[in-house]
């Protein structure tokens, strides 16, 4: 490794081409976070510089005594010679660097020429090409080359017989800024307009500063990577992993690092997979969350948030895998993981419901476990009967459990003592059904035991549940109620509703209960919150019904609402509603809720 400290000038002047590779980091630059900071550095020392020029003349003034600033550390490999004679060098770390320089510099010169400073434009442009592109512009000539999408943009900003103010995406907005930022730069200092002009291009050219290292051919590149980023975007997890498994593929010999790239990593370069999910300290890339999960269905123990990449590092080199056989199985898990995080409609399969309702309790502990389950990080396959009957078993845990008002706090454990479960019936998956079952039978304690019915009933008629928790018990009621004659249908547009209002007053809503009226109306408001006093509602009709007496909400309600729920409950509260009817009708919904979601008595028995 050989580092050489270079000014721009050094950087460029050479017969040299930086290339970078399509499967390096996307250009995540901005002007808040990189941009006005660069700039500022820029105009400080060319501040300085005009300053302490006598009479405002910079031929007067040693400018080795101004102060110079770090711009940070590029990281290259040599990779042989263009057909023009210019060496090849791969970006490895700095292609933020190198492209904002560039495209700093292209702005730069562009105003001197448009100011008539074509003497001090030169100077600044030529180190943006290989050869003069003044009269004909050739893309093969540019400092940069740059093998991904997302610098879509860049070649046209370098061009200077190109109209620049069309330029879409980073590239067009880098320019732009820096443009801008030229101008404003003359309307502070115009006078006079050459020393100006000097003082700019030699703060860029000759007093900003960047550390190149050189690799040799034997040295791993990831892992100088891994903590090269001055003022970059830090590096995720996945970001590290992917030019861990880029390394390797450096030395495999039935691929290349750009194959590989295009076959297994291009996908996760996708929006989805980059946006950020989770809450608070725990947010991170979708990318993040899906390495994390899949080296836990490897691992069978949990990884820390900040440690996926080491564990993933040393879980691959420990165990020796194939490169491919490594890439064709994250692409796969990658697919299914995506699929199952986007389903939106309940499905008339116990694993589709399952994953649905799942996600409406926004768990992903489980994934680990969902992996092995569904085969992807083991070599058995499990039949779709017993994977629908596991999934069921799943669901009713899960269900129960928020019910009841229990933490979620252990699920991780949980999941991987299910993943032992499913690889000791790797001989017999037959036999998996009974085994998950017996597994979570198990437990006894309230951190992960499975609520029997008696806590279900007592739940349903005294617990106040969360709207997501009641939407999704109630849509489950209401598809038990469809005749299995009418096929598959699915609860949509609809919202919770309380059949008595929360701001309930006597003269729509007597009170019929004798006894102390402070005791009465402390009971009937700990009711009204509990799910026998609440149905799902069309989302227009919900405002009409508001705060309505129960004659006006049964009228409404029978005119223009369609729901099994719903006509259930006007055919049996068809007089009036209180607490008597809220009790009948939560000792119901506790039944069905039950029989949707049934436990064994045993771990014996099924």
């Amino acid at each position: 490794m050989e580092p050489r400290n270079y000014t721009v000038s050094e950087l460029f002047s050479s017969n040299t081409k930086y290339e970078v590779p399509r499967y390096q980091r996307l250009y995540v630059w901005n002007k808040d976070d990189q941009w006005a900071p660069l700039w500022e550095d820029v105009t400080g020392i060319a501040r300085d510089l005009y300053e302490q020029s006598p009479k405002h003349n910079l031929t007067g003034i040693d400018t080795d005594t101004a102060e110079s600033h770090f711009f940070g550390t590029i990281v290259l490999k040599q990779c042989g010679h263009t057909p023009e004679m210019a060496t090849r060098y791969r970006v490895i770390d700095g292609q933020q660097r190198l492209t904002t320089l560039q495209l700093m510099m292209s702005a730069v010169a562009d105003e001197l020429k448009v100011r008539g400073l074509t003497h001090h434009a030169e100077p600044v442009f030529d180190l943006t090409s290989n050869g003069d592109q003044s009269v004909k512009f050739e893309t093969k000539r540019l400092k940069i080359i740059h093998g991904s999408d997302h610098y879509d943009g860049f070649e046209d900003a370098m061009n200077p017989l190109k109209d620049k103010s069309a330029i879409s995406g980073p590239m067009g907005d880098g320019y732009r800024f820096f443009r801008e930022s030229v101008v404003d730069w003359f309307q502070h200092y115009d006078d006079p307009l050459d020393t100006c002009a000097r003082a700019l291009s030699t703060s860029i050219l000759f007093k900003l500063r960047v550390v190149a290292i050189y690799l040799a051919s034997h040295e791993e590149e990831h892992k100088i990577f891994e903590t090269l980023n001055a003022r970059g975007e830090p590096l995720t997890e996945w970001d590290k992993i992917k030019n861990f498994l880029l390394y390797k593929a450096d030395e495999h010999k039935e691929t290349t690092q750009d194959d590989f790239f295009d076959d297994y990593l291009d996908y996760f370069d996708q929006g989805w997979w980059r946006k950020k999910v989770g809450r608070g300290a725990a947010i991170r890339p979708r990318s993040d969350v899906f390495a994390d999960y899949w080296l836990e269905s490897k691992t069978t123990k949990a990884v820390g948030s900040n440690r996926v990449f080491r564990e993933f590092q040393n879980y691959v080199n420990r165990h020796s895998y194939d490169l491919i056989d490594t890439g064709q199985e994250l692409i796969r898990g990658a697919k299914h993981f995506r699929r199952i995080e986007q389903i939106d409609k309940l499905g008339n399969t116990a694993e589709n419901r399952f994953h649905y309702r799942r996600l409406q309790m926004e768990i992903g502990v489980w994934w680990p476990m969902i992996f092995v389950l569904n085969g992807f990080c083991n070599s058995h396959e499990v039949d779709g009967d017993v994977r629908d009957e596991c999934y069921r078993s799943l669901e009713s845990f899960l269900v129960r459990r928020i019910l009841v008002g229990h933490s979620a706090r252990s699920y991780d454990q949980v999941g991987f003592d299910l993943i032992l479960e499913i690889q000791k019936s790797a001989k017999d998956p037959k036999t998996l059904g009974d085994a998950i079952r017996s597994r979570l039978l198990r437990y006894t304690q309230a951190s992960n035991r499975w609520p029997e019915d008696a806590d279900v009933h007592h739940a349903v008629m005294t617990r106040r549940q969360s709207w997501y928790v009641s939407r999704l018990v109630l849509e489950a009621l209401e598809v038990s109620l469809i005749p299995k004659d009418a096929g598959y249908q699915t609860v949509s547009n609809v919202e919770v509703e309380h059949i008595m209002p929360q701001g309930w007053e006597t003269s729509n809503w007597p009170l019929t209960v004798d006894g102390d009226e402070n005791e009465v109306v402390s009971s009937r408001n700990m009711m009204i919150n509990t799910l026998g006093n609440l149905t799902l509602i069309s989302s227009g009709l919900n405002k009409r019904l508001s705060n309505r007496s129960w004659l006006d909400k049964q009228k409404l309600i029978a005119k223009s609402d369609n729901l099994f729920m719903n006509r259930m409950l006007l055919k049996d509260s068809l007089e009036s509603w209180d607490e008597g009817q809220i009790e009948h009708r939560g000792k119901w919904m506790a039944k069905a809720i039950c029989e949707i979601w049934p436990r064994p008595v045993s771990s014996q028995t099924h």
